[in-house]
């Protein structure tokens, strides 16, 4: 397996945190990495809780809502993720071709 699959490229990402949650979303080749989880030990340690990749930033977007309710169970947190996702300047980004099947 190709692991450049999911690795994020050097381009920033948008990152919301909310305490000890957060939700992240970058860049990578086959198209976005969406990362959540949690903090703990002041930060110190991140736990991941979850991870998909979405070839379109629509896609992205929903999980990135999903996600942050998940974490929050509170819809006003997910919709300030939600404003501030689409207040973030994403880089211009194309997802390349997926890679051969195993």
């Amino acid at each position: 397996m190709d692991e450049s699959v999911s690795q994020p490229t050097a381009q920033s990402g948008f990152i919301w945190k909310d305490f000890s949650r957060y939700v992240e979303v970058h860049p990578v080749r086959t198209g976005w990495l969406v990362v959540w989880g949690r903090y703990s030990d002041g930060g110190a340690k991140k736990h991941i809780e979850g991870n998909r990749t979405y070839t379109d930033l629509a896609a992205a977007r929903h999980r990135v809502a999903d996600a942050a309710l998940e974490l929050t169970r509170k819809p006003h947190l997910m919709a300030d993720a939600l404003v501030r996702f689409d207040h973030f300047s994403f880089p211009d980004h194309q997802p390349g071709a997926l890679p051969e099947p195993l």
